[in-house]
């Protein structure tokens, strides 16, 4: 070996330390792009999906026939780098008995722009209004005329909007019925 090698290896190992802080700076963002719901450097805990303040509870009472169809606002937080640390926002609903004794419940927000629908009993009520006549009760939003079947798993039949509305969890328990968790996503 000659008496260069040792002085050549300390210039590269002092030319690699502003690469390697470079990259080691980068790293956070890019673990945050990659997994974007997790606080800075905090790579192995859980992450900061939004979680229900509370469940909404219902009876099987409040269910005597089917199509019987329960308004209800499902509270859910979700992290903020605020000083609260979360913010939470009320999600409206519809919970629906069917014809084959299942509750179900929707979200009431259309996928489509992010209006508030209603529950339509009267299929010659949504043809009117709605330009489609269903063969039973339907969600129908009034902004730009999507209709979903709700005995189907809220389908689209009608209109603009892109899927179902988002649906929530429900956990029967005994005779009581705890509406739990909203489906994940968005509007659209």
């Amino acid at each position: 070996m000659t008496e260069g090698t040792p002085r050549r290896t300390l210039l590269k190992t002092i030319a690699a330390i502003p690469l390697a802080v470079t990259f080691g700076l980068l790293a956070s963002p890019f673990l945050r792009y990659l997994r974007p719901t997790l606080k800075p450097l905090d790579v192995f805990g859980p992450s900061d999906q939004p979680q229900a303040e509370s469940p909404v509870v219902f009876k099987e009472s409040d269910f005597p026939v089917a199509w019987t169809c329960l308004p209800f606002s499902f509270d859910q937080s979700y992290i903020e780098y605020n000083p609260e640390g979360k913010e939470t926002r009320k999600i409206p609903g519809y919970a629906v008995k069917l014809p084959s004794g299942e509750v179900v419940a929707y979200s009431r927000i259309c996928p489509h722009l992010g209006c508030i629908f209603n529950f339509v009993k009267d299929p010659s009520e949504c043809a009117k209004g709605y330009n489609y006549k269903p063969s039973g009760p339907v969600f129908a939003c009034p902004c730009h005329l999507s209709v979903y079947d709700i005995e189907h798993g809220g389908k689209v039949v009608s209109g603009p909007a892109p899927r179902p509305p988002r649906h929530f969890d429900i956990k029967k328990e005994g005779d009581t019925y705890r509406i739990v968790a909203l489906e994940a996503g968005g509007i659209a």
